[in-house]
C-alpha cells in the first residue's frame, strides 16, 4: 500500500471512522479487492495515482474483501473489483471492473472531485502564450527543456513541433511527427500539426499571394498556380476560401499533383478537426458540387 495520507487500508475496526464518518468531510472512494483478483491488481495503481493527484479531494480506502466479509456482506458486494463512492455518510455511486483511467476520472469529476493540473500543463500554457505573442524562439527554449525532462510526453512533443513549424525548422517537425507515442500519433492536435506541416512544405516562397490571386481572378491560372494560391490562403488563415480553391481545382484537374487538390482538402480537414466545415466539404467532395 502506498505511504500516503490520502490512501488508507480499512477493515472492520476502522471502516465506520474512515469511510462513513470521513465522508462527512470529503468523499471517500472504497476499493473492494482480493489477492486472487487480477483486475483488482490492474485497478489499484490507477486509483493510487488518482488519489495522489487529487491531493485530498477524496480519500482512497482499500478493503480486502476476503478478510472483511462482514463488510462486503452488509454492503452487498457481489463481484470484484467493486468501487463505491461515499459522500455525507452514504454510498452515492459505484462501478465494477478495472475501468480505464479516463473513465475513472470522469466518474470522480461527475461528483465534483477535481484534480491538480499535471506539472507539464503550466509549461504548455506558458509556451502557447509565447507563441500566441509571436515569441516562438522563447517558446522553443521552454519546450526543449520540457522535452528534455520528459522525452515521452506527447503533448510537449506536439507543442514543440508547432513552435518549430512557426520558426521554419521543418526537420524537427518531421522528427516530432515520426516519434509521437502511440497515444498521440493520431489525436486531433497531431493531425492539425500534420496538416499545417503539409502546407508549410508546399508553400512556394518565390511567389507572393497577390500575384497568384491576380492569376486566379483573371481565369488564366494554371493548376499549379491555383494550388499554390490555396496554400497561401491556408498560411494566411483564410481556410474556407482555400477549401473552395482546392475543390474547384479537384473538379478541373484531378491529375494535378497526383490528386493533389483532394489531398490538400484532406490536410485541411486534419487542421479543422471537428469543425462543421469538414462535414460540409466532405459532402461537396463526394458530389463534386460547389
Amino acid at each position: 500500500m502506498a505511504d500516503s495520507p490520502f490512501i488508507v487500508e480499512v477493515d472492520e475496526s476502522n471502516f465506520m471512522q474512515v469511510v462513513v464518518e470521513g465522508s462527512l468531510q470529503a468523499p471517500v472512494l472504497v476499493d473492494f479487492w482480493a489477492d486472487w483478483c487480477e483486475p483488482c491488481k490492474q485497478l489499484m495503481p490507477l486509483l493510487d495515482t488518482l488519489a495522489e493527484e487529487a491531493n485530498g479531494a477524496f480519500t482512497l480506502a482499500k478493503c480486502n474483501a476476503d478478510t472483511n466479509q462482514a463488510i462486503t456482506g452488509q454492503i452487498g458486494i457481489r463481484s470484484l473489483p467493486t468501487v463505491l463512492l461515499f459522500n455525507q455518510g452514504q454510498p452515492v455511486d459505484q462501478f465494477t471492473g478495472a475501468l480505464p483511467e479516463g473513465e475513472i476520472r470522469e466518474f470522480l469529476e461527475k461528483h465534483g472531485i477535481s484534480f491538480a493540473a499535471p506539472p507539464e500543463a503550466a509549461t504548455l500554457e506558458a509556451a502557447r502564450t509565447l507563441m500566441a505573442e509571436g515569441k516562438n524562439e522563447e517558446a522553443l527554449v521552454v519546450l526543449r527543456q520540457a522535452q528534455s525532462d520528459d522525452p515521452e510526453n506527447g503533448d510537449i512533443l506536439i507543442a514543440l513541433g508547432e513552435a518549430c513549424l512557426a520558426t521554419g525548422d521543418h526537420a524537427t517537425v518531421d522528427t516530432v511527427l515520426s516519434n509521437l507515442p502511440e497515444t498521440h500519433a493520431n489525436n486531433s492536435d497531431a493531425n492539425r500539426l500534420r496538416g499545417m506541416y503539409t502546407f508549410a512544405q508546399a508553400d512556394d516562397t518565390s511567389v507572393d499571394i497577390e500575384t497568384l490571386a491576380a492569376a486566379v481572378q483573371s481565369g488564366d491560372a494554371t493548376s499549379d498556380q491555383r494550388y499554390k494560391y490555396a496554400v497561401k490562403l491556408v498560411a494566411s488563415g483564410q481556410i474556407q476560401p482555400a477549401m473552395d480553391e482546392l475543390l474547384a481545382l479537384m473538379m478541373r484537374d484531378r491529375e494535378y499533383g497526383e490528386d493533389g487538390a483532394r489531398k490538400g482538402l484532406i490536410a485541411i480537414f486534419d487542421i479543422l478537426g471537428q469543425d462543421p466545415l469538414v462535414a460540409k466539404y466532405r459532402r461537396k467532395m463526394a458530389s463534386y458540387v460547389l
